[in-house]
């Protein structure tokens, strides 16, 4: 079995929320300059339209507060790089048709208002979109918390693991939690 056949099946079993950071780190490797320098015309999934959804969305997920927003962060490149190059095909498919549930859903509405009701699960709307927004919702949040500047700059990083101490509080840890 092949080492991507492997990482695939196991991000099947565990999930998109926790084998994101993963699949990001494995795959992509030392291509993430590719990933967070990304421009419109160099897309790999959505097209400019879309792409600027992707990107007002990501940021009402995560905007900026003390920390940067999931844009400043590059979640966005990130997204559409792991979509367009990583997915496969059958992946690639079912992840489009439930982001056109979600554009379609959020076309003419108040977009944080939808937003928001896509959030708390609003039975009302159209299950493809509430897949399509907890897709980009779980692939926001996990891009985020993988990326360099807030695994170094907001958690706390360990670059070279030192002694293992299981039971400490927070603050005995610097007041930050960690990064994976």
């Amino acid at each position: 079995m092949k080492r991507r056949d492997i990482l695939k099946y196991t991000a099947f079993a565990t999930g998109a929320a926790i084998s994101a950071p993963l699949l990001s780190s494995l795959l992509v490797g030392c291509q993430s300059e590719v990933a967070t320098n990304s421009t419109v015309e160099g897309l790999a999934f959505f097209n400019s339209a879309e792409f600027e959804l992707v990107k007002k969305i990501a940021d009402i997920i995560l905007p900026k507060t003390d920390s940067p927003s999931a844009t400043e962060v590059g979640v966005h490149n990130m997204i559409d790089h792991m979509v367009g190059n990583v997915y496969s095909e059958k992946e690639r498919t079912n992840y489009k048709t439930g982001f056109a549930a979600l554009t379609k859903t959020l076309t003419g509405n108040d977009l944080l208002a939808t937003i928001t009701q896509l959030n708390i699960k609003d039975e009302t709307l159209p299950e493809a979109a509430r897949k399509g927004f907890t897709n980009l919702k779980q692939q926001t949040i996990a891009y985020y918390l993988s990326s360099k500047e807030i695994g170094m700059n907001y958690l706390s990083y360990l670059p070279v693991p030192g002694e293992y101490e299981a039971c400490i509080t927070v603050e005995e840890a610097g007041g930050k939690a960690w990064t994976m």
